[in-house]
This record gives structure tokens, C-alpha cells and sequence, in this order.
């Protein structure tokens, strides 16, 4: 695991075993210790240090995981490469749940332009803060149109998010139905992108019931199956949709 703040000869070394089979790997470090140059290392280290006790007790799928921001500056930087995002004309993106602002540091890197919004937080409102930058607090809240961003994007990501995850009921987590999915994405094809742009979603895992009976975390199939139908490239494997739209009437 890459660390908040390894020596530079092991944050290699581990990095080089991260990348191993990536054909970009070079570039790929050479940005990754561009970025972690760039991060406020000393603010970085007493936000550590404020979060120490919780870090030690916390689950590790908590939000103080954010807290390796090496780590996952570099899934993002690798989500950034997928997207095209290291090369090409500047583009404006909108990221939904962005948390600490990983994603918004990579794209600001690659010289974007990006509005991440987010719940108010004042964890992930600290780890922005070290990567220098500025959260915009809108909650995503189902069958409810988001607020008007002043822009349209080029792009817009959602990955890892939680908004869909509701609460307990009888014992059993209760996530979005389709109808609040499918009120979001049009929320976003009508208000938020522009076109030619991407959307790209990358699903959590949910608890749902598996076929003898128990319950089991999956990516949202019927989530997945509607986002086909509608054009997306999905991966059902990795809880991926993409849609690449050259306009709106691409949408089925």
C-alpha cells in the first residue's frame, strides 16, 4: 500500500510494483511524484496526526482511508488515463462525491477546469484542503434535480459513491430503485453535460440476495442492464458506465 508520506526510495520501489504490467507505468510515476510534490505535506501530516486515534480503530472502508493520499491519487490518476484526460484540450469537469477532491488535484494537474461537489465534511474538507482544493456542497438527493453549477461539463464522474445507499430496513440495507437512477441521469443529459461529453459512473457494490438465498454484495445489475439499454459501454465486471454521447439524441 502506498503510504501518506513513504521515504522517496520505497514510494518508488512500491509504485514500480503497483505499475508493473501498466505500459504507461513511466509516465504514469513521473506525474504521481509530480502531484505528491505538489501536495501541502506538512498540513497533510497534522491532519494525520488530528485522526490518529480514529485511524487506529476505524474501519477500513471508512472515509479515513482517504487520509493515503498517494494512494489514491494514484487510482485517480489511473482513472484520469483511461478517460484521456493527460493529454488534449482543456475540458470542464464535474465530479460527483469527489470526497477529499482526489480526482479534482489530477485533473487541475492535466490543466481542467473542475467543479467537485460533495456533501460538507470536514475530514475530506481537510485532505482538499492539503491538495489545494475548494469542495462545492450540494447533496445528491434522489428524484431531486441538482442545483445549477453555472456551467455545463464535458465530462461528469461519479465513482465509488454512496449517495444511493439509503439506509436499514428490517435488517437489510435499501439502496436507489431505477426510477431514482434513471431521474439522475436525466438530470444530468438535460442540465449538467454539454455535448460532445462523457459520463462515466463507477458503482459501489450493494448488498443484494443471492441465488441460494444469502445476501451478497454485486454491482447493481438491473442499474447496469438499463444503462446498456439507453447506449452506455458498460463493464459488468468492474461496475462501470460510460456513455459517449455526441448529442443528446444519442440517449435511446
Amino acid at each position: 500500500m502506498l503510504g501518506g508520506h513513504p521515504t522517496k526510495t520505497s514510494f518508488e520501489r512500491t509504485l514500480k510494483t503497483a505499475l508493473r504490467w501498466n505500459p504507461r507505468r513511466r509516465e504514469i510515476m513521473r506525474d504521481l511524484l509530480a502531484l505528491m510534490a505538489a501536495v501541502d505535506g506538512p498540513r497533510l501530516e497534522i491532519l494525520s496526526q488530528e485522526h490518529a486515534n480514529a485511524l487506529r480503530t476505524a474501519d477500513p472502508a471508512s472515509g479515513y482511508k482517504y487520509l493515503d493520499v498517494a494512494l489514491y491519487t494514484l487510482q485517480k490518476l489511473l482513472l484520469a488515463h483511461e478517460l484521456g484526460l493527460e493529454g488534449g484540450l482543456p475540458r470542464r469537469v464535474l465530479d460527483i462525491g469527489t470526497g477529499g477532491g482526489h480526482f479534482p488535484f489530477v485533473c487541475q494537474f492535466f490543466g481542467h477546469q473542475v467543479v467537485g461537489i460533495d456533501i460538507d465534511n470536514e475530514l475530506y474538507k481537510g485532505i482538499a484542503a492539503c491538495l489545494g482544493i475548494q469542495r462545492t456542497i450540494v447533496r445528491v438527493t434522489p428524484l431531486a434535480l441538482l442545483p445549477n453549477l453555472g456551467q455545463k461539463f464535458d465530462l461528469i464522474t461519479a465513482c465509488d459513491v454512496t449517495f444511493n445507499d439509503k439506509d436499514d430496513r428490517d435488517g437489510r440495507r435499501v439502496y436507489w430503485t431505477l426510477a431514482e437512477w434513471a431521474f439522475l441521469l436525466d438530470d444530468l443529459f438535460a442540465h449538467h453535460l454539454e455535448y460532445p461529453g462523457t459520463l462515466y459512473l463507477k458503482l459501489n457494490k450493494e448488498w443484494q440476495r443471492g441465488f441460494f438465498g444469502s445476501d451478497r454484495l454485486f454491482f447493481n445489475r438491473e442499474l447496469l442492464a438499463m444503462a446498456a439499454r439507453k447506449g452506455a459501454v458498460i463493464s459488468r465486471r468492474r461496475g462501470i458506465i460510460k456513455f459517449s454521447l455526441a448529442s443528446r439524441h444519442e440517449i435511446r
